[in-house]
């Protein structure tokens, strides 16, 4: 904007300039043209005999005389108009220029910044220590700004850091919130309140890499006060969240018995403690399946077939809750069946109130069922069993 502004006023003044050396050169050459022919006239006369020599002399000096003289006052006009006509536009320019210094320029982003630096102290009061008050996202912006200003004078800060690192996460920033919860970290470790926010704001991302580095924040904190109830809550989602139920239930455990039951946390410790436990009962349920083929089908069975051993609900939809594949090779084959191996998150060996188990042998890689496929008789068991035996045969000509 600014560049625009000086170009235009810098073609303006060179126009106007031109076009007044144009009109002043005009009037010269008018001038010098009646002068010259002022001259062939004087020398015609005294070709004629109508003037003497020395008059036609004294003549052209006079002449030479008014001609120096003119020219030299039409320069002074000239030069005055020139610095009047260029002076109006010279300080609209400058105004102009200023103007789009002042709207769009660095002094402009430079005022604002000043002025979020003063209001940080009024802010601050607001975003952190007034609960009840309403902070618009300009506010925050303002505040934000502010702590940028602060924290460019004062890099050092681990506190404003902290701070700015909270407003980022309001404003939606999370990246900006990492690095300035990283920054806060690294120039005070010992804080507690630092390694709690920022393993907090870490477990919020669900990032498996931002989970471990959540985990040792909290570790460092317990190494210090084993009963903080804010580091046992976040371990335990942590561990639940990475699936080692055993040590989200060991935390959750420490923490319900340090909270009272007049808790407001207490109730939705409970329940997440319950469903950890029983997601830990789950993870070590297992079911073990030896498989084994009939004799009157051996030569049947696709040397690189696929063998398939899974569990489903028997009153159910026909998808496995739980299913091991693997390529087929000597028989009997011993199967381990776990939680481990569910399809879906949400449905699971561990869930199911009867299994039925099943294997089947398909030269493809599917487990969908094909002719061609060899199959063992279900068998339809409780929850907890440990052992299953299948017989893979023709059922068809069972039937």
């Amino acid at each position: 904007m600014i560049a625009v502004v000086v170009l235009a006023g810098g073609v303006f003044l060179m126009v106007t300039g031109r076009r007044q050396h144009e009109r002043q050169r005009t009037r010269l050459d008018v001038n010098r043209e009646l002068y010259e022919q002022r001259i062939q006239e004087l020398d015609q006369e005294v070709a004629e005999g109508l003037l003497s020599e020395d008059a036609a002399q004294r003549s052209r000096r006079e002449l030479d005389k008014r001609f120096v003289h003119e020219n030299a006052e039409l320069e002074q006009v000239h030069d005055e108009r020139i610095r009047s006509d260029i002076w109006l536009p010279a300080v609209i320019v400058m105004v102009l220029g200023i103007a789009g210094y002042m709207a769009f320029g660095s002094w402009g982003l430079q005022r604002q910044a000043d002025e979020a630096l003063q209001a940080l102290p009024e802010l601050g009061r607001k975003v952190i220590s007034d609960d009840t008050a309403q902070t618009t996202p300009e506010e925050l912006e303002t505040f934000a700004l502010g702590l940028r200003q602060k924290l460019l004078r004062a890099p050092d800060d681990a506190v404003a850091w902290l701070v700015y690192g909270r407003v980022m996460l309001a404003l939606g920033q999370m990246e900006q919130a990492i690095d300035a919860f990283e920054k806060s970290y690294q120039l005070d470790p010992e804080r507690t309140s630092t390694q709690l926010s920022y393993a907090q704001l870490l477990v919020s991302t669900g990032d498996e890499q931002y989970l471990g580095k959540a985990a040792r924040l909290l570790s460092q904190v317990l190494s210090d006060d084993p009963q903080n109830a804010d580091a046992l809550s976040l371990l335990g989602v942590v561990a639940y969240q990475r699936g080692d139920f055993e040590q989200a239930v060991s935390a959750w455990n420490l923490l319900l018995q340090q909270l009272p039951e007049a808790d407001p946390r207490y109730q939705a410790i409970q329940q997440a403690l319950a469903d950890a436990e029983q997601q830990l009962a789950g993870a070590q349920m297992t079911l073990e399946v030896l498989v084994d083929v009939h004799p009157s089908v051996i030569t049947q069975v696709p040397p690189d077939g696929t063998l398939f051993v899974y569990v489903r609900d028997p009153d159910g939809a026909p998808i496995p809750a739980a299913v091991v594949r693997q390529p087929v090779g000597e028989f009997p084959v011993l199967v381990t069946l776990s939680d481990a191996d569910a399809m879906l998150d949400d449905y699971r060996l561990s869930g199911l109130q009867q299994w039925q188990v099943m294997a089947r042998i398909s030269d493809d890689e599917r487990i969908d069922q094909a002719p061609g496929d060899l199959d063992a008789e279900p068998v339809v068991v409780e929850p907890g069993t440990e052992q299953v035996k299948l017989v893979i045969k023709d059922l068809k000509l069972e039937l």
